[in-house]
């Protein structure tokens, strides 16, 4: 992957309503291009080579930039076919993002849900949504909390592992850790309406 595949595949993108095929390994050689990139601008200071550093550090921004637009687009095109329920050709990390959507809109548990497939039903009967009603109303949590300052990862008392948080994210997490968070004014709890 390079700067130039980068750009056709951001045309790509604009130029259609459906996903762009980027394969599998999207995500992977767009973050080895990254490291390659800040090596060799590292490099090129470390033997003086402003000029190089410069022209690296450059491209280094400009891949940036060209995978935001694309993530952008791609998100985009990803809540859309949530909504309607439609599964498409995507990376295994942009099918985790369909089906955590796909289970907000249906208001289903995360937990053991299966990445649909493209050509499979992911629609649900009435039936077997109302069967589900009083399981999900327990499972579905009613307060977030925001995070006011910067933390590490912090352990419950069954020794879970949370975190690390930064200031201003929003997370749902065990009332045991919420409770000495708001003690300590270092979270802001948020009730969720039903």
């Amino acid at each position: 992957m390079d700067i130039v595949k980068l750009r056709e595949l951001l045309e790509q993108e604009l130029s259609s309503q459906d996903l762009a095929e980027v394969g599998e390994e999207f995500y992977r050689e767009f973050d080895s291009l990254i490291k390659a990139l800040k090596l060799s601008a590292e490099s090129s200071r470390e033997r003086g080579e402003d000029v190089e550093e410069r022209l690296y550090l450059a491209q280094l921004e400009i891949a940036e930039r060209l995978a935001r637009e694309i993530i952008k687009i791609r998100l985009h095109k990803i809540v859309d076919l949530a909504v309607e329920g439609i599964p498409s050709e995507m990376t295994e990390e942009e099918r985790k993002i369909f089906t955590i959507l796909r289970a907000f809109i249906e208001r289903e548990e995360l937990e053991g849900l299966s990445v649909p497939t493209p050509g499979k039903e992911t629609a649900q009967t009435v039936s077997e949504v109302a069967t589900k009603a009083p399981e999900l109303e327990k499972s579905i949590p009613r307060e977030a909390y925001i995070i006011k300052v910067d933390l590490p990862r912090v352990l419950d008392p069954e020794l879970r592992e949370y975190g690390p948080f930064k200031a201003g994210d929003l997370v749902i997490i065990p009332r045991s850790i919420a409770k000495v968070l708001l003690e300590r004014d270092a979270a802001e709890r948020i009730k969720i309406s039903p």
